[in-house]
């Protein structure tokens, strides 16, 4: 891991966004967050292990499995659900725009609406406030995978970061870095933590 420094703001007239959060006209709030380095951390890991690695259930462990337990700090074995991978491995590194919905640039709440509709064939409102406010609210160690976490500034009590649930206390998340992995005992995260949320499939 690593930290990002500030280096996000723009000029007073217009919104000013953090690393690793959200933040609507007129907010301005202040960040220390870190993330996982995405490349050095596969590189690292990938480089150690063979590609016989077991995946538990159906031999040798794919290049998507090795990739990500080693993000999330698991064993590939633990690594199973290969559509929701291939989603985050799809949009890794996707650039934060306010307001976007694509691969050029996609906010958080469109990103973890994204997912949870690709993947887990819920739908979701647009807004982080709104995903927070129609979700079942769980306790964090309830969490499971695909569930929604969610973040508030000091200043505004409002939801204004919302990401998605993995394994191992990560989540998925666009940050104003791109989308990337965190760990929810960061000392940042672990700050402007609101609480976590369920969504229910659609019928």
């Amino acid at each position: 891991m690593h930290k990002t420094s500030n280096k996000n703001a723009v000029s007073s007239n217009r919104p000013k966004f953090l690393n690793g959060i959200e933040v609507n006209p007129g907010e301005t709030v202040d960040s220390k967050s870190k993330s996982y380095d995405y490349k050095k951390e596969v590189e690292k890991n990938t480089s150690s292990r063979g590609d016989d690695t077991p995946n538990g259930n159906n031999g040798p462990a794919s290049s998507l499995q090795k990739k990500y337990a080693s993000l999330l700090g698991i064993n590939a074995d633990e690594v199973r659900d290969e559509p929701l991978l291939e989603q985050i491995d799809d949009w890794y590194g996707t650039p934060y725009v306010f307001g976007g919905t694509s691969k050029s640039g996609i906010d958080c709440s469109a990103f973890s609406r994204m997912i949870l509709s690709s993947v887990f064939n819920t739908s979701i409102p647009r807004t982080a406030q709104q995903q927070y406010d129609i979700s079942e609210h769980i306790k964090k160690d309830q969490l499971k995978e695909g569930d929604l976490v969610f973040f508030h500034t000091e200043r505004y009590g409002r939801i204004t970061h919302v990401g998605v649930f993995l394994q191992n206390n990560k989540f998925v998340h666009a940050s104003t870095t791109g989308v990337m992995i965190s760990d929810l005992d960061e000392d940042y995260w672990r700050k402007h933590y609101r609480g976590a949320g369920r969504a229910m499939p659609n019928q």
